[in-house]
């Protein structure tokens, strides 16, 4: 691996209208890291991203069973899992706050692109985000069922995007040369795992992935999202990133690695979560900076989110991709659920403690904020924390049932995570938690596809 030199921008808070600025140059030597953990060569036995053959089988076996019953049927008659969904790529994609990029001059002349705008373009990665979405849900369709024309409409998707798109926007002719426009445009890694994850569980479709057309769509990723991710673990990953940020770009490696089987960019993303030495949100002990034993005497630990002194928006996204990401890594054999002592479980468990509510029309939450421990901290230039946020506190996002799944499987406990999803399961996916960009920027259909009961 190579060291890499990026110029470096401040970043605006996730969905935030505030401008960005330059901040210093930098570096990380990757070749210097220390890690616990040595490159590996991981068997790679296809499908193995989020789901490998075995956990398909099981849940093929439980279809007509509760609750994967009920989830099943929420797959199915959701509007973007129809195999008649057409895919809507552009040439290239966007993700900007509207106040500075919108109106198409200023900012797009300063970087010499304004023959890219076009009104919406803004939010233009809204339509690989719902294209991403769709082609997931009927990959799910058609390893559960068979159904060749979901099939044919996950390939649609991945080849007509592989054709369209030229990546994200650059601020210059020379995209190899340049930088993103906006560091925002990094969070559209958030979907390339998605989209990564629908290829590979149709890639045996009719020998796809011995067609020009798979080869095609792996190139495209390669080319146009793989730098960018590498990028920001090697570069931009620091002190003023939070976690979600490194998050994207460590699903999106992983899951471009596997696809491709490719070691290397695999290593890049594993390697980063469990190196212990330098900067990186994403690094297993800057993400989780605090453990504790649970004060309520469960047994359990509870470790502290980078993000949970900022707002459970963000913790509560966090808690998706971290469980996704460690879904990957445990299926091509790499136990990060259970690196460093289960430190991402106990992440999950002080997440799921904090927004697990007591249902009903009214919010009333089971967990009282002194039951949390929190320490505080500084994090780089957003200020010291000194309390666990409420803002956002109760927030909705599917994808817990990884967790309890795992705990299950593993016969660990899974006290407050299978607390929360008591009040949710079966959980639905992009289209059933509205519109924006929060409702899709987790795959969902946890209960489906991972729910496994407590062991007897």
């Amino acid at each position: 691996m190579k060291k890499s030199i990026l110029y470096l921008f401040s970043t605006v808070a996730l969905f935030s209208s505030a401008a960005c600025t330059e901040i210093e140059d930098g570096y990380e030597d990757i070749d210097s890291w220390e890690s616990i953990e040595k490159p590996k060569v991981y068997t790679l036995n296809h499908p193995c991203l989020m789901h490998s053959q075995d956990d398909i089988n099981y849940v093929k076996a439980h279809l007509s069973e509760s609750p994967w019953a009920e989830a099943y049927q929420k797959l199915i008659t959701n509007s973007y899992a129809q195999p008649t969904y057409k895919p809507t790529a552009l040439p290239y994609i966007a993700r900007l706050d509207a106040t500075n990029w919108a109106d198409g001059g200023g900012r797009w002349t300063q970087y010499g692109v304004e023959d890219k705008w076009f009104p919406g373009v803004q939010s233009s990665c809204g339509n690989l985000m719902r294209d991403a979405a769709a082609a997931y849900q009927l990959a799910l369709r058609y390893v559960l069922s068979d159904d060749a024309d979901c099939a044919e409409a996950v390939r649609n998707i991945c080849e007509n995007w592989a054709t369209v798109n030229k990546g994200m926007i650059y601020g210059t002719k020379d995209r190899l040369k340049g930088e993103l426009i906006d560091s925002n445009e990094f969070l559209i890694l958030i979907q390339i795992y998605q989209i990564a994850n629908a290829a590979e569980l149709i890639r045996n479709y009719k020998d796809w992935d011995k067609t020009a057309g798979f080869r095609q769509f792996v190139d495209w990723l390669k080319e146009y999202y793989y730098p960018e991710a590498s990028r920001f673990i090697k570069t931009k990953s620091g002190n003023h990133y939070w976690l979600n940020w490194d998050l994207a770009s460590m699903t999106a490696c992983i899951s471009i690695g596997v696809l491709d089987d490719n070691q290397d960019i695999i290593n890049e993303a594993t390697m980063h979560y469990m190196t212990e030495r330098g900067l990186g949100s994403g690094k297993h002990l800057n993400a989780i900076p605090y453990v504790y034993d649970d004060p309520d005497g469960t047994g359990i630990k509870l470790g502290q989110c980078n993000e949970s002194g900022r707002d459970q928006g963000h913790a509560t996204l966090c808690a998706a991709l971290m469980g996704i990401f460690c879904q990957m890594a445990y299926n091509i054999g790499e136990d990060l659920f259970a690196y460093d002592d289960y430190r991402a479980v106990a992440m999950a468990e002080y997440i799921a403690k904090y927004n697990a509510t007591t249902g009903g029309n009214g919010v009333s939450f089971m967990f009282s904020e002194n039951s949390l421990p929190f320490t505080t901290y500084t994090f780089g230039d957003h200020g010291t924390m000194t309390h666990i946020s409420s803002d956002g506190r109760g927030c909705v996002r599917p994808g817990w049932d990884i967790w309890v799944g795992y705990c299950n499987k593993v016969g660990r406990k899974a006290v407050y995570t299978e607390a929360l999803m008591n009040e949710m399961r079966p959980d639905g996916g992009g289209g059933h938690y509205g519109p924006n960009s929060g409702g899709f920027d987790q795959t969902g259909f946890s209960t489906l596809m991972f729910y496994r009961p407590p062991q007897q």
